[in-house]
């Protein structure tokens, strides 16, 4: 749907050379976009003005012309921003419950603190304060200083017109994981005059934890008059009727009972939490591994697994971008220089080799090719997270079976899909889901990525 209307707008016969834009939530989602509308409408659709982005792209574009602009003024004057995913890894933090923010004095943007309702890990206000200072931020710090400028009705108006001049069209894929802020953006955008194309399906809002609001998107519908169109029929499932009837009994909040199967029979297994996939069948690999250990054990540990999806998929490990962000790894040569160190590491865990020994010299090798400097604690050898990437190479010539949670599998699609379900699933799905519960929501996401089959695995 999201790239058809996108190419629907980006070649209509107009003179108007403004910019027509899709966004999601993820980088995950908009790339899914980005490869169909080029598969179907060829790559000079997405040629400059034209894009497709996250949504925090369009926040931070938004924030950088009210600094040029001289509307608001960021310390130390600056309009160029160095946007971060998080702070992890790039500043010391405290347990405290005092978190820090950005808000606004007047239209200077000053740091501030929150106090939180229990002590979390925060960067230390001194360290934030100075990095704020040299123009760096992260997506929450922009999400913080909009929340607040967007009520200030000169800035509203400021952002309105540059909606108007820069954006003639804009598409929102998966609406439904909009929080307030996100859903206020699209309303100033639809008060500037753009055409507003808002996607999204209630059964697929997944990200409650985020702040995401879907309760609140009727409410938009109903305020700005939007024209409304109900799907009834899906393209991944044209063909299969086992996957229409699913889908058809899922929404109708009747009894299901999955058809079982085993990983070999499917082209990826997905499961709410990863620690399902990494307790299953170890002809799963997951695409993502968690440690208690520490945050240097994991960001070096999804190297491997990083590894072994390359090798056996061709395809990078989910959190890739996260590990070599903690690890200081922002040149892609010194990745290049430490991937025969990680397949060494992945040979001796083949070959049964001493845990302790295996980490020991891996940990030696990132201390010494990477700006990290991790505490006597992080070197811990993370023997639970290694004994499980052993048991993936133990079966790898078998075939290995890619394992992904509901939500990074939204917005994909597979011949057939399997599913590793909990026991609270499995008594969902026999009293009938309720759209109104996330973790309901989140199964009906994961059994309705299948184009032909889906199995309980």
């Amino acid at each position: 749907m999201s790239n058809q209307r996108f190419g629907l707008h980006r070649y209509a016969r107009t003179t108007d050379h403004r910019a027509v834009v899709a966004v999601s939530f993820t980088r995950s989602a908009t790339e899914e976009i980005r490869s169909r509308v080029s598969r179907q409408w060829g790559p000079s659709a997405l040629a400059w003005p034209h894009r497709i982005v996250t949504l925090d792209t369009i926040l931070n574009d938004l924030l950088a012309h009210l600094l040029r602009s001289g509307i608001l003024q960021w310390p130390g004057g600056h309009q160029e921003l160095e946007v971060l995913d998080t702070w992890r890894s790039h500043l010391p933090n405290t347990y405290t419950l005092d978190k820090p923010v950005l808000t606004l004095n007047g239209t200077r943007i000053v740091t501030d603190s929150v106090r939180q309702a229990r002590r979390e890990s925060f960067v230390k206000p001194a360290c934030f304060a100075s990095a704020v200072g040299a123009g760096r931020c992260t997506h929450d710090n922009v999400r913080e200083v909009l929340q607040v400028a967007l009520r200030i009705e000169g800035i509203r108006a400021c952002v309105m017109a540059y909606f108007a001049t820069t954006i003639r069209s804009l598409l929102v894929d998966e609406v439904y994981d909009a929080n307030d802020l996100d859903l206020g953006v699209i309303h100033l955008a639809a008060d500037a005059g753009l055409v507003i194309t808002l996607v999204g399906d209630p059964w697929q809002a997944l990200y409650g934890f985020r702040g995401a609001r879907p309760e609140n998107v009727p409410r938009l519908l109903s305020r700005l008059g939007f024209q409304r169109s109900e799907l009834q029929t899906s393209f991944r499932w044209r063909g299969s009727a086992a996957q229409t009837l699913l889908a058809r009994q899922l929404r109708g909040k009747e009894r299901v009972v999955l058809p079982e199967g085993e990983a070999r029979d499917v082209d990826v297994v997905l499961a709410r939490q990863w620690r399902l996939l990494w307790d299953a069948d170890p002809h799963i690999l997951p695409l993502a591994v968690r440690t208690k250990t520490g945050q240097f054990q994991e960001a070096v540990c999804t190297l491997l697994l990083n590894e072994l999806a390359q090798s056996t998929f061709g395809r990078p490990g989910i959190d890739l971008v996260d590990a070599r962000t903690s690890l200081g790894i922002m040149e892609s040569d010194t990745l290049a220089q430490l991937r025969p160190h990680l397949r060494n590491a992945l040979e001796r865990l083949a070959g049964q080799g001493n845990l302790s020994g295996i980490w020991t010299d891996l940990a030696s090798t990132m201390v010494a090719m990477t700006p990290v400097v991790p505490s006597e604690g992080q070197k811990r050898t993370p023997r639970a997270a290694l004994a499980k990437l052993r048991t993936r190479l133990e079966v790898a010539r078998e075939g290995l079976v890619p394992g992904m949670t509901c939500h990074q599998a939204k917005g994909r699609e597979w011949n057939r899909v399997g599913v590793r379900l909990e026991e609270t699933d499995e008594a969902a799905l026999l009293r009938g889901l309720n759209p109104t519960n996330e973790a309901h929501r989140a199964l009906y996401v994961a059994l309705t990525r299948a184009r032909h089959l889906s199995l309980a695995v």
